[in-house]
């Protein structure tokens, strides 16, 4: 039988476990004075010979989240588990995706390789942040796309919808949901200072005028992004501004930021350990899609 691991603060792990029709095993959790973590799997002799599914996401407290998955990785491979992989809705470090300045590391390959290393036979990540490091890592991230499901969300009162990416990088997540709805789709021209971290866009006529524009993006931090898009949109005519994100972190005020700007809807993934209540926020129940990926994967497995 299947088994199940839920760490950290993602409730719908369990839900998870149901759905793919796992026992889940239980993990003794706990943190020493010193900040230093320890974890232990309750029953271990239940993951020798087994086929073990971790479920954890990495929002908030992405270090803490990471530690953990290591060590339980190790855990399981001294159990003797047959094999295990790692579902992580929300996969940290993603945007450091390359070097963008003399000196940076790929803060997502190290995260990447070192679960790799810990034994983690694939990972099962929701709208993963780079599809150039997908092709890289020759298929052992699944990456589960859901931008369909947060758009189709927000087609009930949309006027001539039109779904745009705020920049050239989210172009296939705005592609992929437009053409699961039959709906058009375009993308914004944004740079980013990157020692400032400030966000500006070029000016570029878009077909918005009158019309509905969903936006769709992977991650939603401070808003920033969105409110600078929403901005512009308005001022080309755009009837009303929504947002669907599989990430929502909105950090600070970043939620007050957007809507300032115009945004009139926002609908989020339930990839996080955190959620917003807020009339204008809804989430969206990714979970039986990603049970749905993690059945096909075991099934394959021998």
């Amino acid at each position: 039988m299947v088994k199940a691991i839920v760490a950290g603060n993602y409730g719908e792990g369990y839900r998870l476990a149901g759905e793919i029709g796992a026992e889940t095993l239980g993990v003794v959790e706990k943190v020493f004075p010193d900040g230093e973590q320890y974890v232990r799997i309750s029953e271990p002799e239940k993951a020798k010979g087994s086929k073990v599914v971790v479920v954890s996401t990495m929002y908030p407290m992405q270090d803490q989240a990471f530690i953990k998955l290591l060590m339980l990785g190790d855990a399981l491979a001294r159990s003797q588990a047959a094999m295990y992989l790692a579902v992580i809705p929300y996969l940290a470090y993603s945007r450091q995706d390359k070097v963008f300045m003399p000196g940076e590391p790929v803060s997502a390959l190290i995260v990447v390789n070192t679960l790799k290393a810990a034994g983690f036979r694939k990972l099962v990540v929701v709208d993963f942040h780079s599809s150039s490091l997908l092709s890289q890592l020759n298929d052992y991230i699944v990456n589960v796309m859901v931008s369909d499901l947060l758009v189709k969300t927000l087609m009930s009162d949309a006027e001539r919808p039109v779904i745009l990416a705020p920049d050239k990088g989210a172009l296939e997540r705005a592609r992929f949901a437009a053409n699961s709805i039959g709906v058009d789709y375009d993308y914004l021209v944004k740079s980013r200072d990157r020692v400032t971290g400030e966000v500006s866009y070029t000016p570029r006529e878009l077909r918005v005028a009158g019309r509905d524009v969903i936006i769709v993006d992977d991650i939603v931090s401070t808003g920033g992004t969105i409110a600078e898009a929403s901005r512009m949109l308005m001022k080309q005519g755009a009837r009303r501004i929504h947002v669907a994100t599989s990430h929502g972190l909105l950090v600070g005020n970043a939620l007050t930021r957007m809507l300032d700007a115009g945004v009139r809807r926002i609908a989020l993934a339930n990839t996080l350990g955190v959620r917003v209540d807020h009339p204008l926020v809804e989430y969206v129940d990714v979970v039986p899609r990603l049970a749905t990926v993690v059945k096909e994967i075991l099934g394959s497995e021998p």
